[in-house]
């Protein structure tokens, strides 16, 4: 089994408060979920209100289709246009002797 843990940094210049990110926020997570059935969630900077710091993560069978699946989720995040993407941060977990 292959665990794939992703982090995506969002800038939000647009917003003026709290609710204006959590707002974001909500249409980012329930998109995302929604086409890629994945665990994801708001994981930091939550009293921040122009940055966001969202994580998720994937399971599979071999490793080629996890990374495919994680730059497909970074892709789609950013066809959003909901924010910037400013950083992101992929690791590669085995489980077992799988290659």
């Amino acid at each position: 089994m292959i665990v794939g843990i992703s982090t995506i940094e969002i800038f939000f210049p647009e917003n003026q408060s709290l609710k204006d990110k959590r707002q974001a926020l909500r249409k980012i997570v329930e998109k995302t979920r929604a086409k890629f059935s994945i665990s994801i969630m708001e994981i930091n900077q939550n009293n921040l209100w122009q940055r966001a710091q969202i994580g998720f993560s994937v399971i599979g069978v071999k490793k080629d289709h996890v990374n495919r699946m994680i730059d497909n989720v970074h892709e789609y995040i950013e066809s959003l246009y909901i924010g910037s993407v400013i950083d992101t941060k992929t690791e590669i977990i085995v489980m077992g002797n799988e290659i």
